[in-house]
């Protein structure tokens, strides 16, 4: 999610780099950053439990484009839900739930469009769904490691102990805890 605001008020200090300025260097990835905005092109099939592997293809792109520019990526997971976060977690859930209902609304009347836009708002991110990414990883020979609760912490903490030469994320929490180098990024 990231803090709100917090990636513009940092603008004046940031550059934009090429990522082949990382190759030959060991760069931790949050895995289900990349799931979350690989889910977008598959939303409307994840929701209606129709078998795709879409969302794998998306990752495996990133992991490509970063191996042809000889960054060596190192994937980390969510572990755990964190029990403090129950009732955001349960909040979203009824969110999600509830746009997956307009979807199915909006399909009925034949507003493809509207139905997309609250399939990409109900679609959820499973801990199945990184485990098949995982089975591709390894299957690649792609290091990567699941953190006992979430990856933030982990990606920082890879960072700060020289594990990882940079992060990249698109969640600004990574600054708050922090990360020596952090990586924005924007694909396009």
């Amino acid at each position: 999610m990231g803090i709100a605001g917090l990636l513009k008020l940092l603008s004046p200090v940031t550059k934009r780099i090429h990522i082949s300025e990382y190759a030959n260097k060991r760069i931790a990835i949050d895995g289900y950053c990349w799931l979350h905005k690989a889910v977008y092109s598959c939303s409307q099939e994840l929701c209606m439990n129709i078998p795709t592997t879409k969302f794998i293809n998306y990752c495996i792109s990133l992991i490509n484009m970063l191996k042809q520019n000889k960054v060596i990526p190192v994937i980390v997971f969510d572990g755990g839900a964190l029990p403090n976060k129950k009732v955001t977690e349960d909040e979203r859930r009824g969110k999600r739930e509830h746009m997956k209902a307009m979807a199915h609304a909006y399909l009925m009347e034949g507003n493809a469009a509207e139905a997309n836009r609250c399939f990409q708002k109900a679609v959820d991110v499973t801990p199945t769904m990184a485990f098949l990414l995982i089975k591709v990883l390894r299957q690649m020979n792609i290091e990567y490691l699941v953190a006992p609760y979430e990856a933030d912490a982990q990606l920082a903490y890879l960072a700060v102990t020289g594990q990882v030469d940079a992060v990249l994320t698109e969640d600004s929490d990574l600054v708050a805890y922090g990360t020596p180098n952090v990586n924005i990024y924007q694909f396009t």
